[in-house]
C-alpha cells in the first residue's frame, strides 16, 4: 500500500511527525538521510540542500534540475546495494523530503515533502556514494507553495558552491512536463490573480534565469511578475513555446506593453518605444533609459518581436 495518500505535497514534516503519521516508531531516532519503512514498501530520502555545517565529504550533489532530482546515496552505498537495487527496479516507492538548511537560529527545521521519485539513471563512475538521477513524478509546475518553489529553483551555485555531478539535465524537458504545460489565460496574464500558478514550467524557468526579478525594473515582488513570451504562443513552434530564451520576466505594465508590441528591445537590450508609447512615455512612468540583458539565444526571438513594433 502506498503512503502517498497519507502525505501532502509541499507540506512540512519533521521525522517525529512522520513516525506518528506512518506508524514508523523507529523513524524518530534515525539520524541518517534514508529510512526503509517497515509498514510499507517505501524508502524515504531526507535531504539538506545547504551543507555548510557538514563534513567536506558531503558534497553539493542533491538538487533539482526541472523535474529531475540529483541525489548522492549514503557513503556506504553503491548501485548494487540491496536498497538501491530495489529502488532501481521500482520494488520500493521512493519518497523525497527536502529542506534548504538543517537549522535556523539553532532551531531544527522540518522537511518539505516533494513527492515520489522514479529511478532514471546513475553515474557509473560513482560509488559510496553513488550519484543517481530520479524523475520526480509529483513535481508540481503549478504550485503556489513558496517553500516548494524555492526548493525546485535552488542550485549549488546559489550557496556559493559547485557540484561534482557529471550528469546534467539542464535544458532537458521531460515528456511529462511538455504534456502538462499550457499557455496562461488572459486573467493569469494580468499578474494580479494567479500569475504565479498559471504559467507553471515556463514561469519557473524564467524566475531562475532572471533571479526572481523583473528583467527591466529589478522588482522582486513575485506575486505580480509575469512570464511573457517574446514570440507569442500562437506563433511559436512546440519547442519555442517551452524555450526559456523565448521569454522575459516582467512586471505588469511592461508586460502589457511588450505583449501588445508597443515596446521592444534592441540587440543591445535598450528599450525601444513604439509611436503610440512615445507620446505618453512620461505619463506611463516608463524609464526612457530602461534596458535588459540580452544573450544571443534571446536575440533570435527579439528580432521577430521588433518586426511587429507599432
Amino acid at each position: 500500500m502506498s503512503i502517498f495518500n497519507q502525505l501532502e505535497l509541499g507540506y512540512k514534516y519533521s521525522k517525529k511527525d512522520l513516525s506518528v503519521k506512518l506508524d514508523e516508531g523507529a523513524l524518530i531516532n534515525v539520524r541518517e538521510g534514508v529510512y526503509g519503512c517497515k509498514q510499507s514498501a517505501s524508502y524515504l530520502l531526507f535531504v539538506d540542500l545547504e551543507k555548510s555545517d557538514k563534513e567536506s565529504r558531503f558534497h553539493f550533489n542533491d538538487y533539482f534540475e526541472g523535474d529531475f532530482f540529483h541525489w548522492d546515496s549514503q557513503t556506504t552505498q553503491h548501485i548494487n546495494s540491496p536498497r538501491i537495487q530495489q529502488a532501481v527496479k521500482h520494488e520500493l516507492e521512493v519518497h523525497l523530503f527536502v529542506r534548504k538548511t538543517q537549522k535556523i537560529k539553532s532551531i531544527t527545521q522540518p522537511f518539505i515533502y516533494c513527492g515520489r521519485l522514479k529511478y532514471l539513471e546513475h553515474d557509473t563512475q560513482t560509488a559510496k556514494p553513488v550519484h543517481i538521477i530520479f524523475q520526480n513524478i509529483d513535481y508540481d509546475d503549478f504550485s503556489d507553495i513558496d517553500d516548494l518553489i524555492d526548493i525546485y529553483l535552488w542550485r549549488p551555485a546559489k550557496a556559493g558552491m559547485t557540484s561534482s555531478a557529471a550528469i546534467s539535465k539542464e535544458g532537458v524537458i521531460s515528456s511529462r512536463r511538455k504534456s502538462n504545460y499550457r499557455p496562461p489565460t488572459k486573467t493569469e496574464r494580468t499578474g494580479l490573480v494567479t500569475s504565479r500558478v498559471g504559467q507553471g514550467y515556463f514561469r519557473n524557468q524564467l524566475l531562475e534565469k532572471f533571479n526572481n526579478r523583473c528583467a527591466i525594473t529589478g522588482s522582486s515582488l513575485q506575486e505580480v511578475l509575469i512570464a511573457s513570451h517574446i514570440v507569442p504562443w500562437s506563433e511559436s513552434t512546440e519547442t519555442e513555446r517551452l524555450d526559456v530564451n523565448n521569454g522575459l520576466l516582467l512586471s505588469p505594465l511592461y508586460d502589457a506593453l511588450f505583449d501588445k508590441h508597443l515596446i521592444s528591445f534592441s540587440e543591445a537590450g535598450k528599450l525601444l518605444a513604439g509611436q503610440a508609447v512615445k507620446s505618453c512615455i512620461k505619463e506611463l512612468g516608463i524609464a526612457v533609459d530602461a534596458s535588459i540583458d540580452v544573450d544571443p539565444e534571446m536575440e533570435v526571438y527579439l528580432q521577430r518581436h521588433r518586426r511587429k513594433l507599432v
